[in-house]
């Protein structure tokens, strides 16, 4: 049964921990906010019939990185980052027809296009990931066209400043991790990701008790964040 976050009941040590932000390692919640961001982008792209001009997966991944750095320039390397390491740890390989690439390759695209946005701000990465000069001049040479399209497109559906957010919500299944997570700071990190975008209707984000992973549902107009995904991210992230 979902609930809204506001009712929830701490439920154990780690729900309890949630009130003041410990129940996940910060890593981990770094790396959850660019896969909302992620899943936010597969929404923007649906809910608004943008163009799809490539392999999507690889689009929504852009458009995260892009989207956490208009919004938390400050905290943008932390989040690219702990997902990067996320993706290193995973290490899935794709077969040559899926619209997945490599998460190798995925985890360096994060990095080096936020990278590129703004090189000066976020130079220590190149040392973080062991970004060679060649590479680097790559980064910087793409990274502004792709953040220039990304922001005139996401500014032209952006909420005006000081309208009522009306159409986002956050859930999740009772269990200690929808505290741990919609109750915390990832929880408000969400919710202002979600509700810079002037929505036509109601988007969900829920927390569930599942073994997936990440999604977005068109037709419920719902972002699920299954709990057997946010634990396996703890156990590669956490220590």
């Amino acid at each position: 049964m979902l609930r809204t976050f506001l009712l929830l009941i701490a439920l154990s040590p780690l729900a309890a921990n949630a009130q003041s932000g410990t129940g996940l390692s910060k890593s981990t919640t770094d790396a959850l906010v660019h896969v909302v961001a992620h899943e936010i982008g597969h929404a923007f792209i649906r809910e608004f019939d943008l163009p799809v001009m490539g392999p999507e997966e690889a689009i929504a991944d852009d458009f995260a990185t892009v989207y956490v750095y208009f919004t938390f320039p400050d905290r943008a390397a932390f989040s690219a980052a702990a997902r990067a390491r996320q993706n290193l740890a995973d290490g899935q390989i794709m077969g040559p027809y899926s619209e997945y690439v490599d998460d190798e390759k995925r985890a360096a695209r994060s990095v080096c296009l936020l990278y590129g946005l703004d090189p000066k701000r976020y130079e220590a990465l190149l040392d973080e990931f062991s970004i060679p000069p060649d590479a680097a001049s790559a980064c910087r040479d793409f990274g502004p066209e792709v953040g220039r399209s990304w922001r005139r497109l996401i500014n032209a559906y952006r909420l005006p400043e000081g309208a009522r957010v009306t159409e986002v919500r956050l859930t999740g299944d009772s269990i200690p991790m929808t505290e741990a997570l919609v109750g915390g700071p990832f929880g408000r990190d969400a919710h202002r990701l979600l509700s810079a975008i002037d929505w036509h209707s109601q988007v969900t984000l829920a927390v569930r008790e599942c073994d997936g992973g990440a999604g977005w549902s068109r037709n419920d107009r719902r972002i699920t964040l299954c709990h057997a995904y946010v634990t396996r991210f703890e156990t590669q992230l956490g220590n």
